[in-house]
């Protein structure tokens, strides 16, 4: 294999699923471990943990899965530990997710080096921020870790895994959010409507009631008031008019009006992507124009099911969940018009 291409093959069969598994062992093996493994906090503090790996050898990738409860810990952020940067360039990458299920969050971690280079010894791996949500106690549970070495493709390191536990002190906390606003389509003619849904959830630990606000650039447009139990997590519809609006590009945005004895409102607000306003029916690049191009992009996905993998929102112009023939008229009638 030419040396050039050695650092990509590494990413790429890194990344793919190992297809064997990971015997856990106990002396002489590598020991991945929170640090400190056990620490007490206050309600509302945030504060670092470290994933340590000591007595590796050869050390070229590493992944693991910390999963945590929900309802005492929120995880805000995770970022790359020096110990692989000793060996040289690296991959990093993460997915923090909150609500996995009722009652856990978790955060994925993953990184590997980018060449044919490998380190040993211990150090740390990642650096996980959380913060503590309401007074409690909270296993943290390392899963799917994953440890290469410098083989190609790499062979697994074997392991011990040591969890760690947090003890939140104090009462609770208040701390609503909103964590995604979307809409089901980019592009949207000028006078009609598309669908907008905004998360809200309740990150603190009482039962909370607030408004959520919704915005399309400068402009309210929606407001509705919502109860949301401690840790809850609500989805809000929201239709959008695009009458009265000028073409171009929009971004929604939505607001949960801070609670009482809230103290944390980084959170409470956020902007989801850009809708494009044009001519109806114009749903082809480049826009501006109505032209065959658009009639044949509606007509394509004439009665499909949304379940479809050529179902597009955008060819639904009138927003009620199907195309049919009032689709396909909108581009034919305005075909040629340019804005």
């Amino acid at each position: 294999m030419p040396k050039k291409w050695i650092p990509a093959a590494v990413l790429l069969i890194f990344f793919m699923p190992f297809t064997f598994s990971f015997c856990k062992v106990s002396a002489g093996t590598a020991i991945v471990a929170v640090n400190p493994p056990t620490i007490a906090v206050n309600a509302g503090d945030y504060f670092n943990l470290t994933i340590n790996v000591t007595n590796i050898a050869n050390f070229t990738s590493w992944q693991f899965r910390l999963y945590y409860l929900k309802s005492v810990l929120n995880c805000s952020a995770a970022i790359e530990g020096p110990f692989l940067k000793t060996g040289g360039g690296t991959f990093f990458g993460k997915n923090i997710t909150y609500n996995y299920n009722s009652t856990h969050g978790w955060v994925l971690a993953y990184c590997t080096l980018l060449g044919m280079t490998s380190v040993s010894g211990s150090g740390v791996i990642a650096t996980v921020t959380f913060r503590a949500m309401r007074g409690g106690s909270t296993p943290l549970h390392l899963t799917d870790i994953k440890l290469g070495d410098e083989k190609i493709p790499p062979q697994p390191i074997p392991y011990t895994a040591v969890d760690g536990t947090v003890q939140v002190a104090g009462g609770t906390n208040h701390d609503v959010a909103i964590t995604n606003v979307i809409s089901n389509k980019n592009i949207t003619g000028k006078g009609y409507t598309c669908n907008i849904t905004v998360t809200t959830e309740n990150h603190g630990g009482y039962e909370e009631t607030y408004s959520v606000v919704l915005h399309v650039n400068e402009t309210e447009t929606r407001r509705t008031q919502v109860t949301v139990q401690a840790g809850g997590v609500i989805d809000l519809g929201f239709t959008w008019n695009t009458s009265g609006y000028a073409y171009g590009a929009y971004s929604a945005n939505a607001y949960a009006e801070p609670v009482p004895g809230e103290t944390y409102e980084a959170d409470n607000n956020y902007t989801g992507g850009q809708v494009l306003i044009v001519i109806p029916g114009d749903v082809q690049t480049p826009y501006g124009k109505i032209d065959m191009k658009d009639i044949a992009y509606v007509a394509r996905r004439f009665l499909l099911p949304p379940s479809d993998p050529l179902w597009e929102p955008n060819a639904d112009i009138n927003n009620d969940g199907r195309v049919d023939m009032k689709d396909v008229a909108v581009p034919a009638k305005n075909f040629g018009k340019a804005n």
